[in-house]
């Protein structure tokens, strides 16, 4: 054997370390296809007698399957966290792992799921930041299940004076976008605007880009011209790098600006308008749609039924029954 061999045979066998646990950690949150490649190496380098490695690393996958949305993996991993030797470690980990759950059945829209999980997660916060966190979560739940007052109530027992910079900008965002499933489009667009600063401060060039396009939306609903045109000036040149849903979006804004100014609807723009609602609905800006079309009388294009969303691929229920009795 070279005695390059040795030293790969040799690393190979090493258990992991504190180090290179760390760095998973990053992986995990910044790359999470390139973790789950390295997680299967860590996993048989593990130590047997070092539980909380074990406890950390599965939690950590669990994370970066999460974030790509790799669904089997993610299932896979669950198991090997059901392990007898670690659940001592994770007794006092329940609240990430349940969060974590959680979150991956909102991925999926499999809603119940995870209100029931963060439900599960309410008791186990170590501090009020993680509280907040989770309050977060669940008032995004509670929205999508079409029920933005329970969501408001939730979001609005949050003290964001607690929150850190990056937390209180994503914070405002939800809120906003309760507010704006209430049909209060002046609150929404106060709260986006408030998202809006965050990022600048924060220098999150795309977030900023992005939370204008929900500006420009409440402005319309909220008939506020002078702010719609005040962030509309810069946009266009903005928006080019991203999608083609967020272009539509724009000429439909555009479109419903003009016809706003102008009091009246031409029949190729209300053609216009007819073919895009539903996709555009189906994108997740319905209240903001409906109110445009009010404002320009032509609330017979909304379509009268709204398809339910869709997860990308069902998780099984109750994954984090073993760590929560109420499942």
């Amino acid at each position: 054997m070279t005695s390059i061999a040795f030293l790969i045979s040799t690393w190979l066998m090493m258990p992991v370390t504190a180090a290179q646990l760390e760095s998973f950690v990053q992986l995990a949150a910044n790359n999470p296809q390139q973790a789950l490649e390295l997680y299967p190496k860590y996993v048989a380098k593990f130590d047997e007698q070092n539980i909380d490695i074990q406890a950390a690393l599965h939690l950590e996958a669990l994370l970066a399957a999460m974030n790509s949305r790799s669904w089997p993996t993610f299932v896979a991993i669950t198991e090997s966290l059901k392990a007898p030797e670690i659940q001592s470690v994770l007794a006092g980990k329940r609240f990430k792992l349940l969060t974590r759950i959680g979150v991956a059945y909102r991925y999926n829209n499999q809603l119940e799921q995870a209100k029931l999980h963060y439900q599960c997660a309410l008791d186990l916060a170590d501090s009020d930041l993680e509280l907040a966190t989770l309050k977060v979560n669940l008032a995004i739940v509670f929205r999508l299940l079409e029920q933005p007052a329970m969501a408001f109530q939730i979001i609005d027992s949050i003290d964001s004076e607690l929150l850190s910079t990056p937390v209180k900008a994503g914070y405002s965002v939800i809120r906003g976008n309760i507010l704006q499933s209430l049909y209060r489009f002046d609150d929404a667009l106060a709260s986006f605007e408030l998202a809006h600063q965050l990022y600048i401060k924060l220098n999150n060039q795309q977030s900023r880009v992005s939370i204008t396009r929900n500006i420009l939306g409440a402005a319309l609903a909220s008939k506020q011209p002078g702010s719609y045109v005040k962030y509309r000036t810069t946009y266009a040149d903005e928006i080019s790098q991203y999608g083609s849903e967020s272009r539509d979006y724009l000429t439909w804004m555009d479109t419903i600006n003009n016809s706003m100014q102008k009091g009246e609807l031409s029949a190729q723009d209300e053609e216009f308008l007819k073919q895009q609602v539903t996709p555009l609905t189906e994108l997740g800006y319905k209240e903001a749609l409906k109110e445009h079309l009010k404002r320009i009388n032509a609330i017979h294009l909304y379509p009268k039924k709204v398809a339910a969303r869709k997860g990308e691929q069902a998780l099984p229920e109750n994954i984090g029954k073993p760590w929560c009795a109420l499942l």
